[in-house]
Order: C-alpha cells, then structure tokens, then sequence
C-alpha cells in the first residue's frame, strides 16, 4: 500500500514538474515573442520617422530652391537690367562734348561701380540658381563653379568630373549645392589655398570627392558636442536625400576630405 502512495506521489511530482517545464517553455516563448515582436515595431516606427524626416528635409530643400531662383531671378532680371540702363546712360554721358574733364573722370568712377556691380549680380544670382546646371548639365555647371570660385583661392580649384550619362536633375543640383558648401566651407573655415572636386564612377557608385588642404578640425570633437553647424548639417540633408553615404576625414592641420558615394540605381 505504502509502496503504491509513493509511485502515485512520484507520478505526480513528475507531472507537475513536466506541466511546470512546459508552462516554463511557454512564458518563454511569449516573452521572446513578444520581445521581436516590440523590437519589430520599433524598427517599424524609425522607418516612419525616417521617412518622414526625410519628407521635411526634401520640402525644406525644395522650398529653398524655390526662393534661392526666385530671389536670383529679381537680382538678374530686375536689379540687373536697372544698373544695365543706368550703364548705358553713363555711357552717353562719357560720350557727351559739354561735360568738363573733372565730370568725365566722375562718369568714368561710376561706369566702373556700375560695372563691378553688375558682375556682383551676375555671381550672387549664379550662386542663388545655377542657369548652367538648368541648360548644359552638372558637369559644365561644377567646371564653371571651380572658375567662379578659383581666384578666392591662392592655388586655385581643379575640377574633375566624368560622367556618362546626366542624372536627374534633383541628384545633380543635389551635387552641385554639395560642392558649393564644401567650397564655401573650405573658403570661410577651413583657409584653404586650394580645393580639389572629383566626380567619377566607381563599383561602388559614383563617388564625389571635395578636398582642401586647410587648418582641417578635430571630427571627434564636432560630432560628440554635436557642434557641425548648419554647414555639416544642410550636407548631411542633401546626402540622406540621394541615399548616399558620407565619409569625412579631417584632423587639425591636415586639410579635409569628404567623399559622397551615390550608388548605382537598382
């Protein structure tokens, strides 16, 4: 009898220990479960935030654009074609037999402010919307940017560029806002005396390179105080918005280097 009660008690313990492994097996697999489930979700919800991050990034862009043509339009057509008249005025003044000496040297002075004024035009409105990349592609536009730009700098900018075939126009003004920041930015910060621009394919994509060789910064620095400016921060939108990757490689003394790779359309 003794002996039965015992094999019934053991029975029991043991399936009470199964049902317990089993209930065991089960919160663990919810809880796993559950736990790629979150993780799922929240991968979900970066991808919507991305999106959407770049949804605002694109109309913030496009909206610039917009006034960035606007605004040189008004320069060109409007300011512009005003000095134009006021040159032109000048002119039959110079050409005038009643003026004296003293005024002809004053006609001159102001022919020579209008037309300093007008090439300032010109530059700002090419700066603000780049007539060339709208008619001759990116390729002109960034050879004429590099003539634009070279006497700013002591040995000048060299520009390289082989493309095959022209990219939509978003991807090449992209480009071309890309490489007007890193001149700019090599002109005002970085004092450099020189700027190369290289725009080729490779296997990996086709890969834009802007090097300077100025005071360069400390990179750990600026991304750990989050202190990029809105210089790093406007390249790092327009990088995103190509889905394309960045690679930066500066030290203090040693110029900078920045590569964007595009890569090929799927």
């Amino acid at each position: 009898m003794d002996k039965s009660v015992d094999q019934e008690i053991v029975r029991l313990l043991f399936g009470g220990t199964v049902v317990m492994l089993l209930l065991a097996a089960a919160l663990v697999a919810f809880f796993l479960l559950y736990q790629r489930k979150l993780v799922s979700q929240q991968l979900a919800l970066q991808t919507i935030r991305g999106a959407y991050q770049r949804e605002v990034f694109a109309a913030a862009i496009e909206a610039e654009e917009r006034e960035r043509q606007r605004i040189g339009n008004d320069l060109h057509d409007e300011i512009g074609s005003s000095l134009s008249a006021a040159k032109m005025l000048m002119a039959q003044l110079e050409d005038s037999v009643s003026t004296t000496a003293k005024e002809q040297e004053v006609v001159v002075l102001v022919q020579s402010i209008i037309g300093n004024s007008l090439q300032d035009i010109r530059n700002i409105s090419q700066n603000l919307h780049p007539a060339v990349l709208a008619r001759f592609g990116l390729s002109q536009a960034l050879h004429n940017l590099g003539r634009v730009c070279t006497e700013a700098f002591p040995h000048g900018v060299e520009v390289q560029v082989e493309l095959a075939a022209p990219l939509p126009y978003a991807h090449e003004l992209a480009l071309y806002r890309i490489v007007q920041e890193l001149i700019n930015n090599a002109l005002k910060h970085a004092r450099a005396s020189r700027v190369v621009v290289q725009l080729a394919p490779q296997p990996a994509g086709l890969v834009l390179t802007v090097a300077d060789d100025g005071c360069g910064f400390d990179l750990a620095h600026v991304q750990a105080s989050n202190a990029g400016g809105l210089g790093l921060k406007s390249l790092a939108a327009r990088v995103s918005l190509l889905d394309a990757a960045l690679h930066l490689e500066t030290a203090a003394g040693q110029g900078t280097r920045v590569r964007v790779t595009v890569p090929h359309p799927s």
